[in-house]
């Protein structure tokens, strides 16, 4: 499948309708992580004395998907910003797992073609059970599309395009760290800036 020859990715209405599709999922999935505690409440109140022993645990579960769904619901108008910014590029072969288990993106320098950066996904808990470290580790994934700028941060999807997800590099997004400054135009750092990348 071709990428849209638009100007940016959020130009094409098969980017937005999958940019709506992701919101609405994570939407979604956000308030059942939610409900998921009234749920657990509920069983508290009405079941033995004996069966607390297998409910805590699962309120620390329930925690940590909530907080999992709640930083996902809140990168939901990242993705948004950074398609508005860039267009798509297909880039066959940019997906492979590290040696840690991890999905691994390699791109190509925007200004050094010669040369690679990559960018990670799958360091939380329970990321072996998403998509794309399932389907990366299976071999199933042979081409990707991305919008972004791989020295700073930008959206992966699969061909359509379907399955958006962020990426980004550290020093863009953690203000403990230092900007990337070296090897970077002045108009790639303002489209960076402009994504919501830190730039210095």
């Amino acid at each position: 499948m071709d990428v849209p020859l638009t100007k940016t990715a959020y130009e094409d209405p098969a980017t937005r309708r999958a940019w709506r599709r992701t919101a609405a999922f994570r939407l979604s999935a956000f308030v059942l992580s939610l409900g998921s505690f009234v749920a657990w409440l509920y069983a508290v109140l009405l079941t033995p004395v004996w069966t607390l022993w297998v409910l805590f645990p699962a309120l620390f579960v329930l925690i940590y998907l909530a907080m999992l769904n709640t930083a996902r619901v809140l990168g939901i108008r990242s993705l948004r910003r950074i398609l508005r910014v860039y267009p798509w590029q297909s880039v066959p072969g940019a997906a492979s797992i590290a040696k840690n288990g991890t999905t691994r993106f390699s791109f190509a320098d925007p200004e050094r073609p010669d040369k690679t950066v990559s960018l990670g996904y799958g360091s939380f808990l329970g990321s072996g059970y998403t998509f794309w470290v399932r389907r990366v580790r299976s071999g199933e994934v042979g081409e990707v599309w991305f919008a972004g700028d791989p020295r700073f941060l930008g959206v992966v999807a699969v061909p359509g395009p379907r399955r958006l997800f962020g990426v980004a590099q550290r020093t863009a997004v953690d203000d403990r760290m230092s900007a990337r400054k070296r090897g970077v135009s002045a108009e790639a750092r303002e489209r960076a800036k402009a994504a919501g990348a830190r730039v210095g």
